[in-house]
């Protein structure tokens, strides 16, 4: 049986953690967080799409750009990066 769920985990710094999961609410986006750093005020989050789903996909990169145009807002004074992408594709049941 072929499964079409992509997983991947997300960096979110606190400062966009509402804004994170009103998109994963809204698009009926299964996650979870699978840890929390207090030094960095972060959390890796882990999320499951349906690969064939449009909205899905679009929910996908706006927590993309959001991640990325903070990260860039937040670190590129002092050259760190943050909003860490990491595509695990694969089967989940």
């Amino acid at each position: 049986m072929v499964h079409n769920t992509a997983t991947k985990s997300h960096t979110v710094h606190l400062d966009i953690l509402m804004d994170v999961l009103s998109i994963l609410f809204d698009n009926e986006i299964a996650f979870t967080v699978e840890g929390i750093d207090d030094d960095e005020q972060t959390l890796l989050i882990r999320t499951h799409t349906d690969k064939k789903s449009s909205h899905h996909k679009d929910a996908m990169e706006n927590i993309k750009i959001l991640t990325s145009d903070y990260s860039f807002y937040r670190y590129s004074s002092d050259g760190q990066s943050a909003g860490l992408d990491i595509d695990i594709e694969g089967n989940d049941d």
